[in-house]
């Protein structure tokens, strides 16, 4: 694509702060002067143009938004940062593989900064997880596995499936499809999942072994430890949804030296509060944990970016063997109706928003 002006203007979705609404703003982008063709405009040095076609929402994006309180918050913020789209311009000295035509996918990182609910995006490749696209999948596709299967990705890198027992609290997110499908697939002896009735026979299909329907227990300990009667204790517990319920009879669920990992901690809800609760119980157990004071680890993981491993995450999905689960697509004018949708808590994969079609 060539520019012949110094300024980009496009439309993003922003917001000041907690108070204030998300909403369409025009934005802009300033190029330079290309050196060679003195007529037309690139990226400045060492960026990357990127027009976007999609971008998925994540939990964490609506929990930004809640958590932008008090006079710190006075600038515009973007929103959103998983996306798929087109490489349409490459500024001088860029260090970076891709070329002008690429699509690509990725996860913008920087906290409070630009969002990917926008138009176009200007980054600096060495700075965020960008890579070209798996060849199997859709552009829709792309968009929306970075931070969930990222999250599932590395969680599984720390552990041994082989042969362990594993219960998946909230098998039904899409973290948790995605853990049940690399669990299974890495060798665990048996997969158990919590979930509600609707997800129940789709988990089962991605080879969950023993499905609990959290819907049909008021205490979900109950069946956990009728789990454990059956076939022993569990090795790793892997939690997406939140919760504190099986703490109270935790060693006689997980074994001594067991893994407990979390992305959400004690608490599901996205208000100041709880959030503020979450990360104190959870540094509570995390420091128990470390000092030797609990049989088992702890850990509250918290998902940034792949750690320079997005390449060997994409090599996954190139093989074809993960299923990628699409819950609805909403147009680019529509991002409140797709933030209630995700906050419904009745989806069934990724809530995409279109900003251009492929």
């Amino acid at each position: 694509m060539t520019f012949t002006t110094s300024d980009l203007t496009f439309k993003a979705y922003a917001y000041k702060n907690a108070s204030t609404p998300i909403e369409l703003t025009d934005e802009t982008i300033t190029l330079v002067q290309d050196p060679q063709n003195p007529s037309t405009y690139i990226p400045p040095p060492g960026k990357v143009l990127v027009k976007i076609n999609y971008t998925s929402l994540n939990p964490v994006d609506v929990k930004l938004y809640h958590v932008a309180t008090g006079p710190l918050f006075r600038q515009n913020k973007g929103f959103g940062r998983d996306f798929s789209g087109e490489v349409i311009a490459i500024g001088n000295e860029t260090k970076s593989t891709l070329k002008v035509g690429d699509f690509v996918q990725g996860i913008y990182t920087k906290t409070f900064e630009k969002g990917t609910a926008s138009q176009y995006l200007l980054v600096d490749p060495n700075e965020i997880e960008i890579a070209t696209k798996p060849e199997n999948l859709t552009l829709i596709e792309a968009a929306s596995w970075p931070t969930v299967f990222g999250t599932a990705f590395l969680i599984s890198k720390k552990i041994q499936y082989k042969n362990k027992k594993v219960l998946i609290l909230g098998g039904g997110t899409s973290v948790g499809r995605y853990l049940v499908q690399i669990a299974k697939q890495e060798g665990a002896k048996e997969v158990a999942v919590t979930c509600s009735t609707r997800t129940q026979e789709t988990l089962k299909e991605l080879g969950a072994d023993t499905v609990i329907d959290y819907t049909k227990h008021k205490n979900l300990v109950i069946p956990v430890l009728e789990s454990v009667k059956a076939t022993g204790k569990f090795d790793y517990i892997l939690d997406t949804y939140g919760g504190n319920a099986l703490f109270p009879e935790i060693d006689n669920i997980l074994v001594r030296n067991g893994f407990y990992t979390t992305i959400t901690g004690d608490y599901p809800g996205s208000d100041f509060s709880s959030l503020m609760w979450c990360v104190a119980a959870s540094i509570y157990r995390t420091v128990s944990s470390k000092l030797g004071f609990s049989s088992f680890t702890y850990e509250f993981f918290m998902f940034k970016d792949f750690d320079n491993e997005i390449e060997q995450a994409k090599k996954y999905l190139s093989s074809g063997k993960i299923k990628i689960f699409i819950d609805s697509v909403y147009p680019f004018d529509q991002l409140d109706q797709a933030i209630e949708k995700l906050e419904s808590g009745k989806t069934s994969g990724k809530v995409v928003v279109e900003v251009a079609k492929e």
